[in-house]
């Protein structure tokens, strides 16, 4: 006899009525949580129908002793008052757990001298946190402290030395890390890796090292939040690599090929990329090519072991954190430089590493899945990746590791590899157009629309905001039209009043997508490539809504109307505004399953500003990326007749981040401005 379950109605209905249990942006499968929202959803009907049966099998039970109906009554009311007591408790103590904005930081004694054994106890308790079996091992003279931590195959030592030169200030340092294997016993190193990477030993003595700088730090000068983030970020990567290691420990398809798949593969990443880089400085006459012209025809800068223990791409920076970097970087380029850009790769890996502001970063890593999306081997109907620069890239693709057929049989779970946009949970994700999310779907499951049983379903169109209302007010209203000022930095030309028309086109967060292979991976980073420049430019400049935007135009008390009407009819006339409408050209949708495949449109910006007079009519500014061109962009300009334009120095403000001025650039080159 099936003995009675102990679940009652409130209980049954808790875990969904749990504090934010169902994200509140939008889902879609490329989002964090949108496979374990659907999980919810599908226990929630699931859990409906149990209750739905139940009610109906007690309402055919015909109640006739009103004691034990008033009795009944009784108890469920006391039960809903003490669910409902303990539901609200929980609701608040989750609502301050979770609160934004709010950490204390790492409790670091404020005795010096019992900082550096307080910094060797933290990081053993991460280890034992992250699941690994962990020992310490300490000298006779307590200079060199070892910390032992094994999982079923990997086996972690990080030793540290102590500096008690100083009793009252000693100092801890990681001197060393060394990984090991215990199915082959072969400790990892620099062969396993290309020219110029970084081995997974570096990568955690690099992660180890920054907390216990930021922790022995003056008490004045100490940031405790800072630590406790280099702390957190420590237990992620040993979590991480607890995750592989149960993989590595499976009896059929585990093994080695989880911790150095991946560094298999990046040296072919790493020749193909200098590969560009060489076609793009040749092609331009120079020695080196400077960085942000080659993300911006290029498929992304591999650096492995940046942000995790894992393969990291830089997508896309900004024009301002390009200049940023190129301006820190040292005097002196070391010898043996792996790319033949501008900026060493030493201090790109330094620079990304403090701070990712300005930059775009995609990592693969394995994540649990429910549903893992299945690798297709039938041919793409999309023309992605392309290779305008170096074709024979058509021909390089690597497939990483896989679980089994029969991942049900696995106690293990079930795991695949994502291109993850977050930084592991730290930022929200890419904002993207509806069109280019499309694109990315298409990329990693062209026949989706036929696949009803696959999680990634077809992206549907909805009413909503537009991608451009996502980017400046993610939880903010919608506005038709966006307005800025754009002033120039020399003020050689009047300002310019520009008003952006916002796209009818709907937005999401890309988060992570599902890959299988670095062809997928070229395809998304391209797609991503082309909403970042669009994203970052339109950033360059404070946008507000038109409705709430009051222009301030100084009123001319001492000016001579008639003055002013012979200045305008002469063609020196100098307004104080001038005024540019925007567009954001966007590929339509198509939904049908039978769509024919067109060429990928290249993410452009249309301007519109009127003629300087005596001229009348309208002068069109079109920009947009292009890989094929010397700096990466391209800008055609109609109408500004009789103007000295030269395109040249339009393309190079734009890839400057000063494509929002090209209109009051070519308002200075026309024939009137010599009068």
């Amino acid at each position: 006899m099936q003995r009675p379950s102990s679940e009652t109605l409130d209980s049954s209905l808790s875990r969904f009525q749990d504090y934010n249990v169902l994200s509140d942006d939008i889902l879609h499968p490329f989002s964090t949580k949108g496979n374990d929202a659907c999980n919810l959803l599908k226990d929630l009907i699931e859990t409906t129908t149990n209750l739905s049966n139940s009610l109906t099998a007690y309402s055919s039970i015909e109640w006739t002793n009103d004691k034990l109906i008033s009795l009944l009554r009784q108890n469920s009311a006391i039960s809903q008052a003490l669910y409902t007591s303990e539901h609200q408790s929980r609701h608040i103590i989750s609502a301050l757990r979770e609160r934004a904005g709010v950490s204390y930081g790492e409790s670091i004694p404020l005795i010096p001298a019992q900082t550096p054994d307080w910094c060797v106890s933290r990081i053993e308790e991460w280890c034992k946190l992250a699941g690994l079996e962990t020992f310490k091992d300490s000298n006779k003279e307590g200079d060199i402290t070892t910390i032992t931590s094994g999982g079923k195959v990997l086996v972690v030592d990080v030793d540290f030395k102590f500096n008690r030169t100083d009793l009252l200030r000693p100092v801890v340092t990681a001197s060393r890390v060394k990984t090991a294997y215990a199915l082959t016993s072969q400790s990892t190193g620099s062969s396993a890796n290309a020219t110029g990477s970084l081995t997974l030993d570096n990568f955690l003595l690099r992660t180890i090292q920054a907390f216990l700088t930021e922790a022995q730090r003056e008490n004045d000068v100490r940031d405790p939040q800072k630590a406790s983030r280099l702390g957190k970020d420590i237990l992620l990567q040993l979590q991480y690599l607890v995750m592989v290691d149960h993989l590595a420990a499976r009896p059929n398809d585990g093994g080695l090929k989880w911790f150095i798949g991946l560094d298999e593969i990046y040296p072919a990443l790493e020749a193909f990329a200098k590969k560009e880089a060489e076609y793009i400085a040749s092609s331009s006459s120079q020695k080196e090519v400077p960085l942000d012209i080659f993300l911006h025809r290029s498929h992304a800068l591999p650096l492995p072991y940046l942000l995790t223990p894992s393969q990291s791409f830089l997508v896309y920076l900004s024009p301002l954190g390009y200049l940023k970097t190129l301006q820190t970087q040292p005097q002196q380029k070391e010898a043996g430089d792996p790319y033949p850009i501008d900026i060493p790769l030493k201090h790109i890996r330094k620079t990304l590493s403090d701070s990712t502001e300005g930059a775009t970063i995609a990592t693969l890593l394995l994540s649990p899945s429910q549903n893992p999306t299945l690798n297709s081997t039938l041919p793409a109907m999309v023309s992605r990746p392309m290779f305008p620069l170096v074709p024979s890239g058509a021909q390089v693709n690597y497939t990483f590791p896989q679980l089994d057929d029969n991942i049900l049989l696995s106690s293990s779970g079930q795991y695949e590899w994502v291109l993850d946009f977050t930084n592991n949970g730290k930022t929200a994700g890419l904002v993207m157009s509806q069109s280019r999310m499309r694109e990315i779907e298409n990329i990693i499951n062209p026949f989706s629309p036929f696949a009803v049983d696959l999680p990634v379903q077809g992206i549907a169109p909805f009413s909503g905001q537009s991608w451009v209302d996502l980017l400046f007010n993610p939880g903010g209203k919608t506005s038709e039209f966006y307005t800025a000022i754009y002033t120039s930095p020399t003020l050689q030309h009047p300002s310019l009043k520009l008003r952006l028309t916002s796209p009818s086109e709907p937005g999401f967060r890309l988060e992570r997508v599902p890959v299988h292979s670095t062809r997928e991976v070229w395809g998304i980073l391209e797609i991503a490539r082309e909403q970042c420049w669009l994203n970052e430019n339109l950033l360059g400049c404070e946008w507000k809504p038109e409705e709430s935007v009051v222009l301030d135009e100084p009123a001319d008390a001492d000016g001579n109307p008639g003055e002013e009407l012979q200045a305008i009819l002469s063609g020196t006339y100098s307004p104080q505004i001038l005024p540019v409408n925007i567009f954001l050209p966007h590929q339509i949708v198509s939904y049908d399953p039978t769509f024919s495949v067109a060429e990928p449109q290249r993410p452009q910006i249309l301007m519109t500003s009127p003629e300087r007079p005596p001229m009348t009519g309208l002068v069109e500014v079109t920009v947009s990326l292009d890989a094929t061109k010397q700096r990466g962009v391209a800008v055609e300009v109609r109408g500004a007749v009789g103007a000295d334009i030269k395109i040249g120095a339009l393309e190079e403000a734009t890839r400057r981040g000063g494509v929002f001025g090209l209109p009051g650039r070519i308002w200075l080159r026309s024939p009137s401005a010599t009068h």
